[in-house]
């Protein structure tokens, strides 16, 4: 699951030199195990993320959010568009624990077969 975290990610000009690329794709692939953790992202998402990379919470956030930044200054709002099937994207750029869901969703939908063992 992780590849197709990955290219989703690279089709929109977000790389691995970005801190926030690994901080990203495990925040989705716990997002997959479990998507009730996106109710409480701060807790369940943000600080697993941080407690596995030996950083802070903060920092997660911060970087989370480059990546969002990056993605939409590189046409990210169309993948958004055509993930969601939402035009309003067009127009708006997602809080990152959207952007986190967004991704969740649409690769849930894809590949319904996912379970925890193929997430990880």
């Amino acid at each position: 699951m992780k590849q197709k975290i990955q290219v989703l990610l690279n089709t929109t000009g977000v790389f691995s030199h970005y801190c926030g690329y690994r901080y990203f794709i495990r925040a989705v692939e716990l997002a997959l195990e479990d998507p009730t953790r996106l109710q409480c992202i701060h807790k369940e998402i943000y600080v697993t993320v941080a407690s596995e990379f030996s950083t802070t919470v903060s920092s997660v956030e911060r970087n989370i959010r480059t990546v969002r930044d990056v993605m939409m200054r590189n046409g990210g709002h169309h993948l958004l568009v055509e993930m969601t099937g939402c035009p309003a994207w067009e127009d708006k750029t997602p809080y990152p624990k959207d952007l986190i869901a967004i991704f969740c969703e649409y690769l849930l939908n894809r590949y319904p077969l996912i379970s925890a063992m193929q997430v990880t």
